[in-house]
């Protein structure tokens, strides 16, 4: 089966690493052709990033499809208001003792509620993970400024200071929020989430909404929080770029993102 035999598949793709690199240097030629493929199925953007970053990818795709942010934190459809949007939170309380008991191993933190931001400390090192344009900055004091409880957060965390802050979620949110890295530069990127908080979770309701069966599903990706919507999806297609523990729950493998590895995925023979 090739690109053109296609029709009313779900298709879940990521946008960093997998469409887009360097946060905004994306892969024309892949874009082109979902636009194509978007004329039969349900592509459907599925990412970490928040909604207004990724929002100009979505309009560049001419899509009319439920968008996932925030992996799955936040789902939603920009046109039709009959599809029923889905934030998922983390306690704010828990977040504010986690910072107060542990300040000695936090560089800096941000979360965000829909396109409010909220961060300890502003610099260059923290802004391009922001994706300011289109947000609301705050940045001080969290439990002064914090309103309500976010969507998860994202940690700088001290080097070598891994397990205490495996210790500290493990004993002390009781299974309420997870821990999940990205990866490590001069300090730690991780991430605080809820555990209902997955791309799989956010596909199924797509999928339910649009009656859309299991064996109708693709999801195009390159990392680590990407595995639970591979394993969700009848197909999975890591990127050869992708974060090494993704390639055992992949049934293919393509290029890289700046070798156009989605446009050849998809014109080579999907069996």
């Amino acid at each position: 089966m090739q690109f053109k035999d296609l029709k009313g598949y779900l298709i879940a793709i990521d946008l960093d690493g997998t469409l887009v690199q360097n946060f905004d240097d994306y892969d024309k030629k892949s874009f082109e052709l979902l636009k194509e493929i978007s004329k039969n199925n349900y592509v459907v953007i599925s990412t970490g990033r928040p909604y207004r970053s990724s929002k100009y990818f979505y309009d560049l795709l001419e899509l009319n499809t439920p968008i996932v942010n925030y992996n799955g934190a936040w789902v939603h459809h920009p046109s039709d208001p009959n599809f029923p949007k889905n934030f998922i939170t983390i306690d704010k309380n828990n977040l504010l003792n986690f910072i107060k008991e542990k300040n000695h191993i936090l560089h800096n933190l941000f979360c965000e509620i829909e396109d409010d931001i909220y961060v300890i400390r502003y610099d260059d090192e923290i802004e391009p993970y922001l994706h300011i344009n289109g947000g609301n900055l705050h940045f001080g004091n969290l439990s002064e400024i914090l309103p309500s409880d976010p969507n998860g957060a994202i940690l700088f965390i001290k080097k070598d200071c891994e397990k205490e802050l495996e210790d500290y979620v493990n004993n002390h949110y009781n299974n309420e929020v997870k821990l999940r890295y990205w990866f490590t530069t001069n300090v730690i990127v991780c991430e605080l989430y809820n555990p209902l908080t997955s791309k799989a979770n956010a596909l199924k309701r797509i999928c339910e909404y649009y009656n859309i069966p299991k064996e109708k599903t693709i999801a195009i990706g390159d990392g680590h929080n990407d595995i639970e919507m591979f394993d969700f999806c009848e197909i999975g297609v890591a990127m050869e770029n992708s974060h090494k523990d993704l390639f055992e729950h992949a049934k293919f493998v393509t290029k890289d993102v700046k070798n156009n590895g989605v446009y050849h995925f998809f014109m080579q023979e999907i069996k």
